[in-house]
This record gives C-alpha cells, sequence and structure tokens, in this order.
C-alpha cells in the first residue's frame, strides 16, 4: 500500500511540474510558433540546467512541434544538454589556438585526474561530481589554452593548475 501511496505521489509531483511548465511557456512564448523552438529549449537549459525528456514533451506540445523534431534540434547544438551534468561542470576548450597551446595536456591530466573522459561525469568521493566536457572554441584565443569551470573562464591554464582548480571544487555538502 505504501508503494503505490508513493508511486500515485510521485505522478502528482511530475504532473505538478509540467502544468507549472505550461503556464510558464505560455506566459513566454504565447504565439505558439515554430520559431520559437530554440528560445524555449534555452529556456529549459536554463532552468534546469540540462533539458528533460519530460520538459521538452511539454515544449513539444505547447509548440505544435512533434517531438521527434524537439529533440533533434536539441542535440544538434553543443550548448544544450539532454543529461544531467555533474554538480560541477568544467570544459576545456580544444579549437585550434588552446590545441596548440597546450588543451590535449591539459585535457589529459582532468580525465586523468577525474578518471573519466570527456562526455563523463565523476564522483570525486567527497560529494562532488564533475562532468569533464570539450568545445570546439571558447572564443579565447589570445589566452590559450582555456577551461572553463563552473562558468568562470581560466586563461593559459596548465595541466597541473587546471588539476588543482578542480581539486579545490567544493563537495555537494560545502555551503
Amino acid at each position: 500500500m505504501a508503494r503505490r501511496d508513493q508511486r500515485g505521489s510521485e505522478r502528482g509531483e511530475r504532473s505538478r511540474k509540467r502544468g507549472q511548465l505550461r503556464a510558464e511557456l505560455r506566459g513566454l512564448f504565447p504565439a505558439r510558433e515554430r520559431g520559437e523552438l530554440l528560445p524555449a529549449l534555452h529556456h529549459l537549459q536554463h532552468s534546469f540546467g540540462y533539458l528533460p525528456d519530460w520538459a521538452m514533451e511539454v515544449v513539444s506540445w505547447h509548440l505544435g512541434v512533434p517531438a521527434s523534431e524537439v529533440y533533434g534540434a536539441a542535440t544538434s547544438y553543443p550548448e544544450l544538454r539532454t543529461e544531467r551534468p555533474g554538480r560541477h561542470v568544467v570544459t576545456v576548450c580544444t579549437g585550434l589556438s588552446c590545441r596548440v597551446s597546450g588543451a590535449d595536456a591539459v585535457l589529459e591530466a582532468l580525465a586523468g585526474r577525474l578518471g573519466v573522459e570527456p562526455g563523463g561525469t565523476a564522483d570525486r568521493g567527497d560529494g562532488a561530481t564533475v562532468t569533464l566536457e570539450r568545445t570546439a572554441c571558447g572564443f579565447l584565443c589570445g589566452v590559450a589554452p582555456a577551461v572553463r569551470m563552473d562558468g568562470r573562464w581560466i586563461a593559459r591554464a596548465s595541466p597541473e593548475l587546471a588539476v588543482r582548480e578542480v581539486d579545490a571544487l567544493r563537495p555537494a555538502a560545502g555551503p
């Protein structure tokens, strides 16, 4: 009986979240046009930190765009993610300037320290999860190689500096 109550409670919570998102989308995108797809996906990314499946379904319904098209758009843009990232996100620029300035060594050092390949999420063991990503260009070519940690760019990053910065990220329980 308790399990049935829990499932009903979870369904009620999902329904409430969907209703809130529908109301939000009606206010932000009242025209309900196909051209609002990318702005709506960016809104989800900003709100949730990624694009949950259920939220993309709500956008599909709101804009009258097939769910396959919503998913296609979501997976075509590297700044949008369909998987929940870790508490911390570390992104290494691997553009030409960064690559010739040592980005590959930085990425390799971070992957070794975290024990995860780019695109993966590592649990550091202290409650903090770290997602390691690469980006084709961070547009910081003059100060290459560049690494972004939780939205803050680090210029002229060496492998040692990048590893120190990752080690300094706060655990999940920290203030």
